[in-house]
């Protein structure tokens, strides 16, 4: 049987650590915005549409992921928490504290992305 548990953590920025899941959102991202570039290049459309098109796309693929895990996996808690969807911050006994975005639904990106085209 073979056991594979690795570090979630790539890298740490001082008190920030860099997960491989983030790592590889940013490695994704970036590579779509060069193919959709070197498309829009290929075809000969206007650089103008090029910016807003992707930044709708961005946007819609992040909030999408984001709110489809919070309404598909952990409605309940969510919903009892609603500034903890968007916000990476917690209020707890000591008050507000950085807790960072966990979560995000490949799923809810999807449609996310649907909508915003």
């Amino acid at each position: 049987m073979i056991t594979w548990n690795p570090d979630l953590i790539a890298f740490q920025l001082g008190p920030i650590a860099v997960r491989w899941y983030a790592l590889c959102w940013v490695l994704g991202l970036i590579a779509a915005y060069f193919v959709v570039y070197w498309l829009y290049r290929r075809q000969r459309i206007p650089q103008e549409k090029f910016d807003p098109l992707f930044f709708y796309c961005f946007f819609g693929i992040l909030i999408g992921a984001r709110l489809g895990h919070c309404l598909l996996y952990e409605p309940a808690y969510f919903l009892a928490h609603p500034l903890e969807m968007l916000l990476p911050i917690r209020q707890t006994a000591e008050g507000w504290r950085y807790i960072g975005y966990a979560g995000l639904a490949s799923h809810g990106g999807t449609l996310g992305l649907m909508i915003a085209l």
